[in-house]
């Protein structure tokens, strides 16, 4: 596996976690939000640089065992079992999904904050000028990963930069003196009169666990052969009697309610 290749999954990574999920900067997410939201193989094949669902399998459980320093898995047994795994002669490189539920966050030390990320991040800015720069750039990158963009060896990731640009002060027009507030069942309105409020109805799926259409792989969304038994899909190899779990990604057997991983009612 080359390293490039790392270099360039780690990069759509953070790209599609600046767009998507800011928050992710620097708060951990799942194993199973990276293959299935965020960086999933048929969306960023290309962009990764792979052809085979296999090499991109590879590359993630590379990042999961510290490959490169580019990810920090927060499950030290997970950390374990994988880095043996991938010390085999004919490594497994589906065991990360045994690890769908699994926290995992970026290094600080690679990660290369945008502008429209700052922007977006106000409190997060503050937040990582008052740390101590000095533990953040122990680990800095080397002179390989600054030609693709990311920060070089010896750089402070959080120091005051006169290029960098401050968010901006909140707008006048949220400001606490100029907010109106109406009391509830003020004048002219009684409680008969109130319409009822609507539940309201959050969605705790995300945006990319929309359930496959018909006659395609639950995992990978590829289309199935038009055949009477498809027992594993010819494009990513997974067990078509099993489900992902919507949450946490998880394999799900027939009949089951709730995954055994996470608790999140199983899809009818």
């Amino acid at each position: 596996m080359s390293d490039d290749v790392l270099e360039r999954f780690h990069r759509a990574l953070i790209e599609e976690i600046q767009t998507r999920r800011p928050e992710y900067l620097t708060s951990p997410f799942t194993v199973a939000e990276i293959y299935q939201n965020l960086v999933p193989y048929r969306t960023h094949r290309d962009r990764i640089g792979i052809e085979m669902n296999g090499d991109y399998e590879d590359a993630l459980i590379r990042l999961l065992a510290g490959e490169g320093g580019y990810l920090i898995l927060d499950s030290e047994p997970a950390l374990r079992a994988i880095r043996s795994e991938l010390e085999t002669s004919n490594p497994n490189t589906a065991i990360y999904r045994e690890y769908a539920a699994v926290d995992v966050r970026l290094n600080q030390a690679y990660l290369d904050l945008s502008v429209a990320a700052l922007d977006e991040l106000p409190d997060l800015v503050h937040e990582l000028e008052a740390e101590d720069p000095v533990a953040m750039t122990a680990l800095a990158p080397s002179e390989r990963n600054a030609d693709l963009g990311i920060s070089p060896s010896g750089m402070d990731l959080f120091s005051d930069d006169a290029e960098r640009p401050h968010p901006s002060p909140p707008s006048a027009a949220l400001s606490e003196e100029n907010m109106e507030y109406e009391p509830f069942g003020g004048e002219g309105t009684s409680d008969a009169s109130r319409p009822p409020l609507s539940p309201e109805i959050v969605d705790q799926s995300g945006a990319g666990d929309k359930p496959p259409a018909a006659g395609s792989c639950a995992w990978c969304q590829e289309p199935l052969p038009q055949r009477d038994v498809v027992n594993y899909c010819p494009f990513c190899g997974m067990d078509q009697s099993l489900v992902p779990c919507a949450q946490c990604g998880a394999e799900l057997e027939a009949g089951w309610r709730f995954c055994v991983s996470c608790g999140t009612e199983a899809r009818s």
